[in-house]
């Protein structure tokens, strides 16, 4: 009996599962996933590696072209030349992006290349020191899609994000570089 339950469930499986196409398409797309921060300069706040996640709405407006808005959190440590420091919050809220795909006609695998700019959030952390600040950046992103389902896609992207941020509007005025290197997974829902 539990043999022909297993065998029912395949071919249950196999009809339902059969008619979906798993390409690319134009329109819009919801992406959710985590991602991780390493920072290859050490500059004032020195940031150690920090893991987040990251939400995505993305239209694709040509077979090869799309436009992307992104919000991303992680939560780094920190430390400074005098003491360590924790509970930094880096934030990307929000970066807009403008994204080239490499294939036409609506391929399974579809890798990319992405440019664009963002407003970036450093939080203060447990020490008082200035640590927090805001400040525009750029980007730029490769990565690739792979399309499960027509409605569901699974994908990696880099990106690397020059940031200037601005850490006191005081008098004197101070400010720093960043430069994260970002590692991203997601999933995405196409419709």
């Amino acid at each position: 009996m539990k043999k022909l339950g297993g065998i029912m469930f395949v071919a249950l499986m196999l009809v339902v599962l059969a008619p979906l196409r798993s390409e690319a398409r134009q329109g819009f797309a919801v992406g959710v996933g985590p991602i991780g921060n390493i920072y290859l300069i050490d500059t004032l706040p020195i940031l150690s590696p920090g893991v987040g996640g990251h939400v995505f709405f993305q239209y694709r407006f040509h077979e090869q072209m799309a436009f992307e808005t992104t919000f991303m959190m992680s939560s780094q440590d920190g430390a400074n030349v005098s003491s360590p420091e924790g509970g930094i919050l880096f934030l990307g809220m929000p970066t807009l992006d403008i994204k080239y795909f490499f294939f036409k006609d609506d391929p399974k695998f579809d890798p990319y290349v992405g440019t664009g700019i963002g407003l970036y959030w450093l939080t203060e952390g447990k020490v008082s020191n200035s640590t927090g600040g805001i400040g525009l950046g750029a980007q730029i992103d490769l990565g690739v899609d792979y399309y499960v389902t027509d409605v569901i896609s699974v994908g990696f992207q880099g990106t690397f994000r020059p940031i200037a941020v601005i850490t006191s509007l005081g008098t004197p005025s101070a400010s720093t570089a960043i430069f994260p290197y970002t590692l991203a997974g997601n999933v995405a829902f196409h419709f």
